[in-house]
């Protein structure tokens, strides 16, 4: 599922999109109103202005330009009409090309507007408006191109379009920065969870917004109650493998008894069942002390710390004079708690020297992920009994009297297991012997 980060970086945006296209087409819509408006007004303005003129002039001014010498090509247009001596007489603007505009009667102080034709082919805006004179009625009439008012429409639409964009861009400019600030302690509640999940942390930070808190607090309460709870349970197996470590070596010892000496079917098999016995508790007890994933420490230098290993493996196979080689980089970080690694390979390095004629090597790396190869120049597994192996570390509790690798291989497999890891086994294809391969995530 994409984060909530990731969905407001995808939707918002087209929501601003959204609503930034609402916001021009309204603001469109409220210049062509606010246009028309503040035309409309103007015209009626100038019709009175106009006809004030004309009623307070003599007769002979009626038929002069000077109140309205609108030229032509203007796109403004002035008309007025007046009575004398019962004759209707018309006045036109050099922009109207002595063609008047039919224009419809009027009451007495009577008012129109309306969207027309003008006789020269063009759509105007016109204002009529009625006045009296002591001849008797004065009808003016001033127009306006519509072309002229679309033109001023186009001019605001480019400003609003202009305006509108450069809001949007400087919105998309800063709103991702905004929402990464907003997210800023949530991806640091994330890296911590990653550091918590591989055992670089053992908390998380109290630190953080008040919606993180509860869930903070939550997880480290049941880290706690996990780590209380491993705690009891090794402990209640180290308890009781101990406690029945004394009668099984009870068991072990009555199998040597001479009351048995004349039983020996019965001896060989409470000698073997004893022995059964010991390893299972052996091997249960290494198994309770082991950290796992969210251990103490977890993630170490490892070629610093075989050295030690690998002077106490010369030191117990010192009959065989081995050479037990490592080839590990001195940078390189081992996930994982150090008891339980340096357990693992201890063991399986132990059953390598057991095996081997002269040499054991050891390598590791990182490429692909960790890995690990422990490997001997000794007599190694045929296929057969590779396949038998491998079923018997699957199901120990079955065949593990016949592991070729004995209780060292068990012990690696738990560790392995219980790191979520991978355990192959195979032939060295260096040093021909039996070959261990681990990977961990």
């Amino acid at each position: 599922m994409k984060s909530v980060a990731g969905r407001l970086r995808t939707s918002l945006p087209a929501l601003l999109f959204a609503l930034f296209l609402m916001i021009f087409a309204s603001g469109d819509r409220l210049a062509r109103t606010f246009a028309d408006e503040m035309t409309w007004q103007q015209l009626t303005e100038r019709t009175r202005w106009i006809g004030s003129i004309l009623i307070h002039s003599g007769a002979r001014s009626l038929d002069r330009d000077d109140p309205c010498p609108e030229p032509e090509g203007s796109g403004r247009y002035c008309q007025w009409e007046w009575m004398d001596q019962g004759r209707r007489h018309r006045h036109l603007s050099p922009s109207l090309l002595q063609k008047p505009i039919e224009l419809p009667p009027l009451p007495s102080g009577g008012h129109l507007e309306l969207k027309t034709m003008a006789p020269v082919g063009e759509e105007i805006m016109l204002v009529v408006q009625s006045f009296e004179r002591a001849e008797g009625r004065l009808i003016v009439a001033t127009g306006q191109s519509i072309q002229g008012q679309r033109d001023l429409t186009r001019r605001w639409r480019m400003v609003n379009l202009a305006t509108i964009c450069g809001i949007f861009i400087l919105a998309m400019i800063g709103f991702p920065w905004l929402v990464s600030e907003a997210f800023s302690p949530f991806r640091r509640l994330h890296r911590e969870l990653e550091r918590l999940l591989t055992g670089e942390r053992q908390r998380l930070s109290p630190e953080g917004p008040e919606e993180t808190l509860p869930l903070v607090r939550l997880i480290d309460r049941l880290l706690l109650a996990e780590e209380r709870h491993q705690h009891r349970v090794r402990r209640t197996l180290s308890h009781l493998g101990h406690s029945l470590k004394i009668p099984v070596t009870s068991l072990i010892h009555l199998a040597d008894a001479p009351e048995l000496r004349d039983h020996e079917a019965l001896r060989t098999t409470l000698a073997e069942q004893s022995q059964l016995l010991e390893r299972l508790i052996e091997r249960q007890l290494r198994r309770a002390s082991l950290s796992g994933k969210n251990g103490d420490h977890d993630r170490f230098r490892l070629g610093r710390e075989l050295s030690s290993l690998v002077r106490a493996l010369n030191s117990l196979h010192y009959d065989k004079e081995l050479d037990i080689e490592t080839r590990i980089p001195e940078t390189l970080n081992c996930p994982g708690h150090r008891d339980d690694i340096l357990e693992m390979i201890g063991n399986l390095a132990d059953n390598a020297c057991k095996w081997a004629r002269s040499h054991v090597l050891i390598a590791a790396g990182d490429e692909g992920g960790f890995w690990m190869t422990i490997e001997d120049d000794g007599p190694g597994v045929e296929a057969e009994g590779l396949d038998r192996l491998r079923r018997s570390i699957q199901h120990p509790v079955d065949e593990q009297t016949r592991t070729t690798g004995g209780l060292g291989l068990l012990i690696a497999q738990d560790i392995v297991e219980l790191y979520e890891g991978q355990i192959l086994l195979g032939r060295s294809p260096e040093l021909g012997g039996f070959l261990v391969r681990i990977r961990l995530p």
